[in-house]
């Protein structure tokens, strides 16, 4: 079960991203919105700060992938989404990662330096990290090595929540065999995917809910 989860922790989450993508901004922007206290933050999630400075990169970042793959620059209209959903992104591992502290979930400093020295992005031709190319890639993104480092570390921490939680989720051979009487045509691990997807989707969104998430609303007026 754990290996199967880590092999697709990709994909597991991908509804529950989707219903926040469709949720916070949409039928529940009465709590997600607010007037900016802190013009140095994007947002701020339970008096945590997301600096404007880290959605700044991000969404350059993402909006020069975009130029660079379409081939041609992105419309206003684009541009927009790109920032919702980059702030989006932040928002979502911000509270994963105070769940995460909330389990007592840390990252050392051998597992951050594993997770950036194990990557793909930064490999050479010869499959070994390589710290220019590490540094580049900063580069491109505008961030220091400390600040990367420090989100990383907090990505890392809500993986990690993920894990624990998709762990405890169990299908028994009769409920699979029920499903598939059903007309169910997935393998028991499909099932188990659709049921941790459910399940955290539910868990999350009464997280969103219930947090106090205000939002920088000058960054959709640039």
């Amino acid at each position: 079960m754990m290996n199967f989860i880590r092999k697709h922790k990709r994909k597991i989450f991908v509804v529950v991203i989707v219903a926040f993508l469709g949720g916070t901004f949409m039928g529940g922007g009465a709590y997600l919105f607010g007037p900016a206290k802190d013009h140095d933050a994007a947002a701020t999630v339970n008096k945590s700060k997301i600096p404007l400075k880290l959605f700044s990169s991000i969404y350059t970042a993402s909006t020069d992938m975009y130029r660079r793959a379409a081939k041609e620059s992105p419309s206003q209209q684009e541009l927009e989404q790109v920032k919702i959903q980059t702030l989006q992104a932040l928002v979502q591992e911000e509270l994963f990662y105070q769940k995460a502290q909330d389990y007592k979930i840390m990252v050392s400093d051998a597992e951050l330096k594993n997770d950036i020295q194990s990557s793909a992005m930064f490999r050479n031709s010869q499959n070994q990290f390589d710290p220019n190319i590490y540094y580049s890639f900063l580069h491109s993104i505008r961030m220091s090595p400390k600040e990367y480092e420090a989100m990383r570390k907090k990505q890392i921490a809500g993986e990690k929540l993920k894990i624990l939680l998709a762990s405890a989720i169990k299908i028994s051979d009769s409920e699979f065999e029920a499903a598939v009487a059903e007309g169910f045509k997935g393998s028991k691990e499909e099932m188990i995917q659709i049921k941790a997807n459910d399940i955290l989707n539910e868990w999350f969104m009464k997280i969103v809910k219930s947090a106090k998430i205000v939002t920088n609303n000058n960054i959709f007026h640039q």
